[in-house]
């Protein structure tokens, strides 16, 4: 007993029978609860809206006036009561009356005649899983909150951080110019440190900046005509010292190389270029890379990046596409990233409205398709009048 009267609660009981409403009333009072009676439903409606915090409202369905469907319904549509859980009383021998009040919002129901002895163990179960949904509302609110901070601090800190390493890039490569004309090896050796950790670094805040994007909203495009060879051409350009030291073999696979798509080159580009990166990174010196290009039969235009390094399992396919993962994510790992790649991969090609799919199997290679869809390539009208 002692422990229920530490449950008190503002529970409303709305009857229009008389002798209902004062047992229920009197079985609440007995359990440590406040109870409120009213003796129609729009007597019920008015003392629940006049009433400060009410934890639970009890209601009869047959009443004459406003039934208690419709009242269910206006604490329902009514802000300040919407969250109130509501326990529905029927004598009715329809079955359909019970599905009609929890399709007017009732959270539970009692059937007449009500049997007392559980009458206040239902009322306190319902009461218990009012609080524990508000629990999760509020931990479901508190972590919604603190990821748009993340994904703001985020963007901001990226956008900050972009201006002092372009200017620690270019200083940088003032200096090595000028230690490379002195012939000055040893500073010109630094300096080049500078700038490789300097434009690694700002790719990793690019990274993160778009994939901040990608949370909060689709990715702003800057679409323009292209060539399939400009594509790749462009994305091959900022991997030169990646695959000098790698020495894969690169084999290119490129059907109509001229064909015109129109994209945002520089995104489409990125995310090729983040495919062979990853299919260096993963494999072993000297790993044969086909980066391929052609025009499916319905007009797609397909990308393929195939390696013949280690593969993954089926397993390792899903959890690559996460962001922040890899193989191995501590800090004394061997590959270095902030496992990006394939999930900006992914969000690139979502939003252009295209496809990205990855096929793997431990020794033999991965192989991951870009599809751009047929409206974007320039032959598009005329693969549609063939067809």
């Amino acid at each position: 007993m002692a422990q229920e009267r530490e449950q008190n609660g503002r529970i409303l009981v709305i009857d229009d029978d008389p002798v209902m409403r004062e047992l229920a009333a009197a079985k609440l009072t007995e359990a440590g609860y406040t109870a409120i009676v009213a003796a129609d439903g729009a007597q019920g409606l008015a003392a629940a809206r006049s009433a400060p915090a009410l934890d639970l409202v009890i209601t009869d369905l047959d009443m004459p006036g406003i039934s208690g469907f419709d009242l269910t319904r206006a604490l329902r549509a009514d802000a300040a009561l919407a969250a109130v859980p509501v326990i529905v009383i029927t004598g009715s021998e329809h079955p359909e009356a019970v599905e009609l009040a929890f399709a007017a919002g009732a959270t539970s129901f009692l059937a007449k005649p009500i049997n007392w002895t559980l009458f206040s163990h239902s009322v306190r179960f319902v009461l218990k899983s009012d609080a524990d949904q508000r629990e999760l509302r509020i931990a479901r609110d508190a972590a919604e909150a603190g990821s748009q901070f993340k994904d703001s601090l985020l963007s901001v800190m990226s956008h900050e951080l972009r201006t002092p390493l372009n200017a620690i890039i270019g200083f940088g490569q003032i200096l090595s110019a000028q230690f490379e004309r002195e012939n000055d090896a040893v500073h010109k050796e630094y300096s080049d440190y500078i700038v490789d950790g300097g434009k690694r670094l700002l790719n990793s805040v690019s990274d993160m900046l778009l994939a901040s994007d990608a949370r909060t909203g689709p990715i702003a495009l800057n679409d323009i005509d292209c060539t399939i060879e400009e594509i790749v051409d462009l994305a091959l350009s900022p991997l030169e010292k990646t695959l000098a030291l790698a020495q894969p073999d690169i084999k290119r696979a490129i059907r109509n190389a001229d064909l015109e798509v129109c994209c945002d080159r520089a995104l489409i580009a990125r995310a090729i270029g983040k495919l062979v990166e990853n299919a260096v990174k993963f494999s072993p010196r000297g790993v044969t890379v086909t980066i391929g290009a052609a025009q499916a039969r319905g007009g797609d235009l397909v990308f393929l990046v195939r390696d013949t390094g280690p593969g993954m399992p089926a397993e390792r396919l899903a959890a690559a596409l996460q962001p922040f993962n890899q193989a191995d994510m501590s800090l004394r790992r061997s590959k270095e990233g902030l496992g990006l790649g394939l999930p900006l991969v992914s969000a690139i090609v979502a939003a252009h409205d295209g496809r990205f799919r990855l096929e793997s199997a431990p020794g033999k290679g991965t192989s991951a398709y870009i599809a751009l869809p047929a409206a974007r390539t320039r032959s598009a009208g005329a693969v549609a009048g063939a067809a």
